[in-house]
């Protein structure tokens, strides 16, 4: 199968396709699951730290971690356990659960566009999954991780498998206001959480080679997706009008609202309550049919007749749109009497809650 890279991509007639990956091809939550597999009770250390990235800004002089830095809290502990680059390759091709039809739907799309992915994964995983999707890697963003760079001497890994066990056996932090007014919310017990684990990361650990993999690693977030948006556009020529995404987490949110308000088509797919507000369409499906036939209509009549047909969603409109026969018929027979759920998003002007 043929598909040009973003450096040589001529633009005229295709489409550019930005694929946000994570939670619309990518199913698992495969940093949980591996650190479940490899760090004694590690899906609670997971689950510790991610509700503390998650933790609301209501103690001053505290340390703020993106959502996303979840990824990168985790590597100290995975270094511990002496988790190589080989590793996480083996384990993620094995573990790896991809949404149904995304294979077809990714080799449909590069017949007519020029298709990128973006995901917050580790390089490991995204390559893994280029392979069994046949997808081009050089069309991807993904955040760069070598475990293999930096030597970890002994008593630091045992010291790393030692604070491990400690984070693994905290309780995660409850959801509380995000307003600065309710420190009393805060439990004795939580507040202690809260500041041993800023003591880890801010001092127990910066003296560590470990230290260096978590501090030089950055994580494709919010502004690193938006950025690659942006850089596609600079390669390839493509003006935003003529740009389709699809989104589905919060970290999409940025990126979802740029191709919207440039003309461009946004699908939230099986998507978080921000990336739904700030997209032109919301999907819920089992699979990804319904995506390609929305892809053909975009790229053969544009973004005003894939928003008529949403709103005139059923079995005749689908019928009656020019997408493919095949895709037709591939939809209504998977779907049988029962369509996705696609629906038009109404504008909602306040969309950074999420973000």
């Amino acid at each position: 199968m043929y598909s040009e890279s973003l450096e040589t991509a001529s633009a005229e007639g295709w489409k550019l396709f930005m694929i946000c990956a994570d939670n619309s091809i990518f199913q698992n939550d495969a940093v949980r699951e591996l650190c479940a597999a490899c760090i004694n009770r590690g899906s609670n250390l997971y689950d510790v730290l991610n509700s503390y990235v998650r933790f609301p800004h209501i103690i001053p002089d505290r340390p703020i971690y993106p959502r996303e830095d979840i990824y990168r809290l985790v590597l100290p502990f995975l270094c511990g356990f002496g988790i190589s680059n080989t590793y996480l390759r083996n384990y993620f091709r094995k573990e790896m659960r991809l949404t149904p039809g995304s294979d077809r739907t990714l080799r449909f799309i590069q017949e007519f566009s020029l298709p990128c992915l973006v995901s917050s994964m580790y390089e490991h995983y995204v390559h893994e999954a280029c392979e069994i999707l046949d997808f081009p890697i050089e069309n991807v963003y993904s955040t760069c991780l070598d475990m293999d760079y930096w030597e970890i001497p002994r008593q630091e890994r045992q010291y790393l498998v030692e604070l491990a066990d400690e984070i693994s056996r905290m309780k995660p932090l409850k959801d509380i206001s995000h307003s600065s007014s309710r420190l009393n919310e805060l439990s004795t017990e939580m507040e202690e959480t809260v500041f041993r684990l800023d003591e880890i990361f801010e001092n127990d650990i910066i003296d560590l080679q470990a230290f260096r993999l978590f501090s030089s690693s950055t994580i494709v977030g919010p502004k690193e997706k938006s950025s690659a948006l942006m850089d596609m556009k600079r390669k390839t020529g493509f003006m935003l009008e003529d740009v389709m995404i699809l989104c589905s987490t919060p970290s999409d949110v940025i990126s979802s609202h740029i191709v919207k308000r440039g003309g461009g088509l946004s699908i939230a797919f099986n998507a978080s309550q921000g990336a739904i507000c700030t997209s032109d369409v919301a999907v819920v499906a089992d699979d990804t049919t319904v995506i390609s036939l929305l892809a053909d209509v975009f790229q053969n009549a544009g973004k005003e007749y894939v928003l008529d047909l949403v709103e005139n969603w059923s079995q005749k409109a689908i019928l009656s749109s020019p997408a493919s026969d095949y895709l037709k018929k591939a939809l209504l027979s998977s779907s049988k009497n029962n369509l996705p759920i696609v629906v038009k998003v109404d504008e909602h002007p306040d969309f950074d809650a999420e973000i």
